[in-house]
């Protein structure tokens, strides 16, 4: 892959892409607070999967709180602004995954889905893509950016696939419904299945979540979906769930999964996630589903 850099909207940015044929499918992984574009396809498997079907892919890097020091996971962990505010201040009532250097209070706000506009554009215009079919697929707090982009920008993306994240936006108003692929693990210690107080890895604080059924209500409400689901399928290790409306909205609970990628490389410690699983594989399931719509 080819790490690309440019200046955008004031700030130095950088993605992975992987190229494709001409007018093959994009797809766009966002990683979660304090990961890296490499961790982020070590953990998943993207590239290896994009090269086998042939579609392009980027992974594109968000900006640590602190520009002027580099990323660290612990003390200046990347994070998308993904919608319900990005500053210091409102971190302290829990809304986010970190807690930004105070120095960071006087920053401005990166518009990150004008930076994910300027990836599609900079890519359609490298490879050629096709724009009819681009894809947006994010972990944690780039589940919460996949949300936000499609939020402000859905004319530029076909199909989104959010996986263990929250949909920070207040009041979601995308200009056309979008199909909508939603996981998350039952044993999720940092996103939890009914919400409640989680212990964040960054300086050991306590928050509280709401349940995952506001953002899966408040997206299906967002889309014209009806807001009660339907069992699709229930095998007591994997439940999926659709939300009927004028496109697909279905949502996937992996019994025995924690706060990893499903099927993933399951690189973040399991006493502060919970445990990894490889019932599913999220890449490719993901994939499949995208393949579809």
């Amino acid at each position: 892959m080819e790490r690309i850099r440019a200046e955008i909207g004031g700030f130095r940015r950088e993605w992975l892409l992987f190229p494709a044929r001409p007018s093959a499918p994009l797809v766009i992984f966002l990683t979660g607070t304090g990961g890296t574009a490499e961790w982020a396809d070590r953990e998943t498997g993207w590239s290896e999967l994009a090269r086998r079907e042939g579609f392009a892919l980027a992974v594109p890097e968000s900006l640590p709180p602190d520009l002027t020091k580099p990323p660290s996971f612990l003390t200046n962990p990347p994070r998308w602004n993904d919608g319900g505010g990005w500053k210091a201040e409102k971190d302290e009532v829990g809304l986010f995954d970190s807690s930004p250097p105070s120095a960071f209070r006087l920053s401005p706000s990166p518009d990150d889905v004008a930076f994910l506009a300027a990836v599609i554009d900079d890519t359609v215009r490298r490879l050629s893509v096709d724009t009819r079919r681009v894809f947006v697929t994010g972990f944690s707090n780039g589940a919460g950016m996949t949300f936000r982009v499609v939020a402000e920008a859905a004319d530029r993306v076909t199909a989104i696939a959010p996986v263990a994240g929250h949909c920070w936006v207040n009041d979601p108003r995308p200009s056309r419904p979008i199909p909508t692929f939603y996981t998350v693990g039952a044993r999720d210690l940092l996103l939890p299945l009914r919400g409640g107080e989680v212990r964040l890895p960054w300086r050991n604080r306590l928050v509280r979540r709401p349940p995952v059924t506001e953002t899966l209500e408040r997206w299906a409400t967002a889309i014209g979906c009806n807001v009660v689901p339907v069992v699709q399928s229930d095998n007591k290790t994997v439940r999926i769930e659709r939300y009927p409306g004028p496109v697909v909205f279905d949502a996937m609970v992996i019994e025995d999964l924690g706060h990893h990628w499903p099927g993933g490389g399951a690189q973040l410690n399991p006493r502060i996630a919970g445990p990894p699983s490889a019932t599913v594989n999220a890449t490719e399931m993901i994939w499949a589903f995208f393949a579809r719509v």
